[in-house]
């Protein structure tokens, strides 16, 4: 075996060490960073708080939402915003929104991820990761959807994951 041979960690360790990471609370720690920053950039962003910069309904969650819309499509990307806040926002509204851009993506046949020319595989492995997050918290109440996109789910799932969801609410009158 070469001496410059080295072993990766597989997707689910890696993905396992991300959500392990941020569940602790590793955005909050001090950390070396270059000599031209002059502290923790983190707690630096958390000062600057508002409803234009950072609104609270997009970081009440496990991470703030553009973390992971920046890194989709412009369809899925607000699938995604519009399902991460429904509750703090505008309600079942928002989930109708969702359902939306959702149809308009099959329709069209828009892929999930934004065509930067800058995916590769750790793309990949950070999105399953953030949806893996919102998943495991059932953030929102939408486990089903999260699961789907963490799982590479058909079209088909991720609809019916929301058609559901605005179907309990309508049933229970939220």
């Amino acid at each position: 075996m070469n001496s410059r041979t080295t072993t990766h960690p597989t997707h689910e360790e890696l993905a396992k060490a991300w959500r392990e990471g941020y569940a602790a609370g590793w955005k909050d720690q001090e950390c070396d960073f270059p000599p031209h920053t002059s502290e923790n950039p983190y707690k630096e962003y958390q000062k600057m708080s508002d409803n234009v910069n950072h609104p609270k309904h997009y970081e009440s969650g496990p991470f703030e939402c553009i973390e992971l819309t920046r890194l989709l499509s412009f369809d899925w990307g607000n699938v995604v915003k519009y399902c991460y806040r429904w509750q703090s926002k505008n309600g079942v509204e928002d989930l109708r929104k969702a359902l939306w851009y959702a149809n308009d993506a099959v329709i069209h046949g828009i892929p999930l991820y934004a065509a930067t020319g800058l995916f590769d595989q750790r793309y990949f492995i950070f999105c399953h990761s953030l949806f893996g997050a919102l998943a495991d918290t059932d953030w929102a109440g939408l486990k089903d959807l999260w699961r789907a996109f963490a799982n590479n789910c058909s079209n088909k799932d991720i609809l019916t994951a929301i058609n559901n969801k605005i179907n309990e609410i309508e049933k229970e009158g939220k």
